[in-house]
């Protein structure tokens, strides 16, 4: 395990697409949103953006030449499509455009249909929060195959992510995470470590309940969020996802048709309601309310979503982001197949 500067491996990122034939601007977007992901401490969806467009199917259909197509653009919203297009540079595009369009009308939404994987969801939401104006994304991969309805056991939806961002008058608060208990990465990341989950969240291929992740890649499925006695949360909010994939002209889950992602992103303006200041008066009560109360033997602190990837967000900017051997592997080997500097 090594760590290196948040802005070497910005720079690195920068040098390597551009040697790849991506536009500065392009190139620039990719390489901010996986080191943004990774130094907040989303390993499985960090860097691995840069190994997603690197190889795979990804390098076959991404064309480092397109640029986001504007379908339409009409008082507050915005419509996108980008089938080879980089999921990074649509999502840099659609946030360029959807905030003015909030500050200037309240609210504001931008649909993205046919793009690729844009990796974390949450870290893309941190400087509008920042900017004072909640946000939400919702992510939806049209031909992955990882929950089933519930009742059914093929699986037919994708873990559809989604993420929240709040203005809280000092760090935001960040809420990133899937309409399945664990995302596919998490998954994945289980078996390369050979463990089992904490509880049994997947169904085998029978329809079993199982804590062995391993059956997810032979026919079994994930469990949506709130497991298998209250997972018919986390599957409505599956089919919203895929609700708003339609209403993009995108494709709801259909494994006969090539893999695409479709993006929904919410912006909206306190301003335009109660006021930004009032806003923030009463959700800070709030929150310090909930900082407050009695906690849980054990518990030393009360925290709020996305603290702990602003800690490691922090330590990443002080002492550098982790960079295990094998991801470092693959950045050696990035460099050297582009004739870039290694890290």
């Amino acid at each position: 395990m090594s760590r290196i500067s948040m802005q070497q491996l910005i720079d690195f990122g920068l040098s390597y697409f551009m040697a790849r034939g991506f536009s500065e601007t392009a190139a620039r977007a990719i390489a901010d949103a996986g080191v943004s992901a990774q130094a907040f401490g989303i390993t499985t969806h960090g860097l691995n953006q840069w190994l997603y467009i690197r190889g795979g199917i990804a390098a076959q259909t991404i064309d480092p030449g397109a640029e986001p197509e504007i379908l339409r653009e009409q008082g507050a919203i915005v419509h996108l499509t980008g089938p080879r297009v980089p999921g990074q540079t649509m999502m840099k595009q659609a946030l360029d455009m959807v905030v003015p369009k909030a500050r200037a009308n309240g609210i504001a939404m931008a649909a993205i249909k046919k793009s690729h994987w844009i990796g974390a969801v949450g870290p893309y939401l941190i400087p509008v929060a920042e900017q004072g104006l909640l946000a939400q994304a919702w992510a939806q991969n049209s031909a992955c195959a990882d929950c089933a309805p519930i009742g059914g056991i093929e699986a037919t939806f994708s873990t559809n992510p989604l993420a929240l961002a709040v203005p809280t008058g000092g760090t935001p608060m960040i809420a990133d995470f899937s309409t399945a208990t664990v995302a596919m990465g998490k998954v994945n990341a289980l078996i390369k470590a050979g463990r089992k989950a904490d509880s049994p969240i997947f169904r085998d291929a029978d329809g079993n309940l199982t804590d062995d992740p391993a059956v997810v890649c032979d026919g079994g499925s994930i469990l949506f969020t709130g497991g298998s006695d209250y997972g018919h949360k986390g599957y409505a909010m599956s089919l919203w996802c895929e609700a708003l994939t339609a209403m993009a002209g995108g494709d709801c889950n259909n494994p006969d048709l090539p893999q695409s992602q479709s993006i929904n992103l919410t912006v909206i303006d306190p301003d335009a309601f109660t006021g930004r200041e009032r806003y923030l008066t009463e959700f800070q009560r709030l929150t310090t309310r909930i900082k407050n109360v009695r906690r849980l033997p054990g518990v030393d602190t009360i925290r709020l979503p996305g603290e702990r990837g602003f800690a490691c967000l922090a330590e990443s900017q002080k002492a550098g982001v982790p960079i295990d051997d094998s991801l470092r592997e693959s950045l050696d080997a990035m460099a050297d197949e582009a004739d870039v500097q290694r890290l």
